[in-house]
């Protein structure tokens, strides 16, 4: 069940289709891909582009994230499979997700964008983590308190430690965290974030802006003024937001 992924096809597709693929939130340990067949249908039928949807193994004491890109290898894999008896070449993919969807698009993307079955050409975060260490993760967090939390980022990177001990499991937290993976290759990015969000803190948004800038890397930090996780209700963000994915994927995918 957490290894299956949806795709839908236009149905007057043919040649080369570029690709956007949905990644569920969920803190790695809740979450479903049904969450964006609206997005999925839309996508096929009125972009022309193919979509998918992924499930993907929860974080647990024996699934880190390194293991959860190998489910989004594998579903591309598939992906790319059935649009072949499709009679399609699915040959690029616009990752994006919202919260651990948007941390888990940017690792892929920046992580795996020269193995990847299908070659990711851009990704969009929305609220996604991208410094698993950062020490404003820790506190005041709106999914618990140092305890809890140091123990989600223990399943995260694979390695067991407690907040007095973070600094021994900084290489394991910096192996699961996008800005380890930055660099002048990175594939264009959006990154939509919250100044006031109670569960990623703002300064995963900015430090990721910071590396992308000095990398020369082609992005976008657009914030939602005073916004939580959610993004709330900044009309004028989230006008900026669909225009940035709409305009990505014209340019990237077809």
């Amino acid at each position: 069940e957490r290894q299956i992924v949806d795709l839908c096809i236009p149905d007057d597709a043919s040649g080369d289709l570029g690709l956007v693929l949905f990644i569920h939130g969920g803190a790695w340990i809740g979450g479903d891909k049904e969450s964006y067949k609206e997005g999925m249908n839309y996508g096929a039928s009125q972009l022309g582009i193919a979509t998918a949807s992924v499930n993907y193994r929860y974080i647990s004491d024996d699934v880190d994230l390194l293991d959860v890109l190998d489910d989004i290898d594998s579903a591309l894999a598939a992906v790319k499979q059935k649009g072949a008896e499709a009679g399609v070449n699915i040959n690029k993919v616009l990752l994006t997700g919202d919260s651990a969807g948007g941390h888990l698009s940017l690792l892929y993307a920046y992580a795996r964008k020269n193995t990847a079955p299908v070659a990711p050409v851009a990704v969009v975060s929305n609220s996604g983590p991208t410094d698993l260490y950062d020490d404003n993760f820790y506190h005041n967090n709106a999914l618990g308190n140092e305890a809890a939390i140091s123990d989600l980022m223990s399943k995260a990177c694979g390695q067991r430690f407690t907040y007095d001990n973070k600094e021994g499991a900084k290489q394991a937290l910096y192996s699961v965290s996008p800005i380890s993976y930055v660099s002048k290759d990175c594939v264009p990015t959006v990154i939509n974030h919250g100044s006031a969000d109670s569960i990623v803190p703002f300064s995963n948004a900015q430090t990721l802006d910071a590396l992308l800038t000095q990398y020369g890397v082609e992005h976008v930090l657009n914030v939602y003024q005073g916004a939580d996780h959610d993004l709330g209700k900044d009309d004028a963000a989230k006008k900026r937001a669909d225009e940035l994915l709409f305009g990505y994927i014209d340019r990237f995918l077809k």
